[in-house]
């Protein structure tokens, strides 16, 4: 699964792109912000995500993006919603 969030942010607009990964038994969607940032966010039980950051980015745009990511997950109606 790929896909664009598309969205502005104090006053600058982001597109980051998403892709679903499976490692070593863990799901998580990866969003590339651009060549040197990107952040994986692992899903947990409880329904939230938890960011890993490959390098330092704005803590609200990690927010953005989760917040963005989930409203589209719950969107496309694939189950993200349910815990296991």
């Amino acid at each position: 699964m790929e896909f664009i969030l598309d969205f502005d942010l104090q006053g600058k607009n982001h597109i980051v792109n998403i892709h679903l990964h499976h490692e070593q038994g863990a799901t998580f969607y990866r969003a590339v912000i651009d060549e040197d940032h990107a952040i994986d966010y692992y899903r947990q039980e409880n329904g939230t995500l938890k960011p890993v950051l490959s390098s330092i980015v704005d803590n609200d745009l990690v927010n953005a993006i989760a917040t963005r990511l989930l409203e589209q997950l719950h969107r496309k109606g694939n189950g993200f919603s349910s815990v296991s």
